[in-house]
């Protein structure tokens, strides 16, 4: 498990704010961003949408997470740097639920969505996706920046561990079951679970509040998230920190969340300068349908990375968004044709990546066959289709 490093640096040609201000600074960029952004255009549908001679469409939708969160705070900085370099207008929707964010793509009122793990429930059609009106999903990878996320307290708590997390009101996120796996790998390297925690049902961007006013006793979210930094205004608070990487820890963690690693982060909410804690790091990739034009996704990733230096100081994690510091190992997902075109460009790819995307292409392929077959039996209703989904698949369609 390799340590990724994580926060703001300085840099002595442009120095940066005192740590006080840079929630106000994050907050004022990704505000600039957010109008410039949303402002630009106002779609029905991706169809209304045309493309210049390059391939490229003159307006498009990102669906992501809502406003307030840093995932949307990043989302919304390319998104004005991609325009404003001359790509093309971008209107950036949001929701807090997996599906939600999703759904713009499948119904065409999207391009592509930057997500949590729904990428890969929807792949699989698990969790939310297991359902008659989903089930796997032909989607595929178009960019996979990644990102660290913690569970943050009060600073006086009394919460020092995850051990401490025992008997405290503990979230579970509303139609979130990628934040919820997230959450679980947390209590397992304290060694709990589910029933040692007093849960309360949130949507995920109430969690500051809910902090706030005491109905939870810590929350998990993405380190830079904005919401954050006007939380510490309001009191202390205090990142729980990962640092024993023995071995049983490490695998408690990956044990739930396959795909998750642990990293060092600093320059967040109630972290003084040059103060780090260690927590969990994921790709939140943008993600689309197989079917969607490959110059399309081409030209997209060639856009982000070519306005990379217009945007990689705009919020604490955007530096991670570089072709250097994103995931490009297909792992549970395929990569879209359009990114690995980029890739081979880039000297990114080579055969092994192209071996797996393949085998994932075609585990796909097995899934949605299989799942025809499945639901027309599934009892979609009254049962559990879930479990017997994961039942079918472990049986006929098993992971590599």
């Amino acid at each position: 498990m390799r340590s990724t490093e994580f926060g703001p640096e300085p840099n002595p040609a442009s120095p940066q704010p005192p740590q006080t201000n840079q929630g106000s600074l994050v907050k004022q960029r990704v505000l600039a961003a957010s109008i410039a952004v949303v402002s630009t255009v106002s779609l029905a549908s991706c169809g209304s949408t045309n493309e210049d001679e390059e391939g490229m469409p003159d307006q498009m939708v990102w669906s992501t997470y809502g406003t307030g969160t840093s995932t949307y705070a990043d989302v919304a900085a390319v998104a004005d740097a991609v325009t404003s370099a001359g790509g093309p207008n971008i209107r950036v929707i949001t929701s807090d639920t997996a599906v939600g964010r999703v759904t713009p793509v499948r119904d065409g009122q999207a391009h592509m969505a930057r997500t949590g793990d729904e990428f890969i429930f929807a792949f699989e059609g698990d969790h939310d996706f297991a359902t008659g009106e989903w089930g796997p999903q032909d989607v595929r990878v178009v960019w996979g920046p990644i990102a660290p996320h913690g569970m943050l307290v009060r600073d006086d708590s009394g919460i020092e561990s995850f051990e401490d997390l025992e008997g405290s009101d503990f979230p579970r996120i509303t139609a979130n079951p990628s934040v919820n796996n997230k959450l679980e790998a947390f209590l397992a390297y304290g060694g709990l679970t589910w029933d040692d925690v007093n849960v309360v049902e949130v949507d995920y961007s109430e969690q500051p509040n809910a902090l706030e006013t005491g109905e939870l006793d810590v929350l998990f979210h993405q380190i830079y998230g904005p919401d954050l930094y006007e939380l510490e205004n309001s009191f202390d608070v205090r990142w729980l920190s990962m640092d024993d990487d023995s071995e049983e820890r490490v695998d408690a963690v990956t044990d739930v969340a396959p795909g998750v690693e642990i990293g060092e982060f600093g320059g967040g909410p109630g972290q003084e300068d040059g103060e780090t804690a260690r927590s969990l790091v994921y790709p939140l990739p943008f993600m689309t349908y197989a079917d969607t034009d490959e110059t399309l996704v081409y030209e997209t990733v060639e856009a982000i990375n070519d306005t990379y230096e217009d945007y990689r100081d705009d919020t604490a994690n955007t530096e991670q968004w570089s072709l250097e510091n994103s995931d490009t190992e297909p792992k549970t997902v395929p990569f879209h044709p359009g990114l690995v075109r980029y890739l081979e460009e880039n000297d990114a790819w080579d055969e092994e990546k192209e071996a797996r995307n393949n085998e994932l292409i075609e585990r796909g392929e097995k899934l949605r066959d299989g799942w025809d077959e499945f639901v027309a039996e599934a009892d979609t209703e009254g049962g559990n289709v879930e479990e017997e989904w994961t039942a079918w698949k472990e049986a006929n369609v098993p992971e590599e």
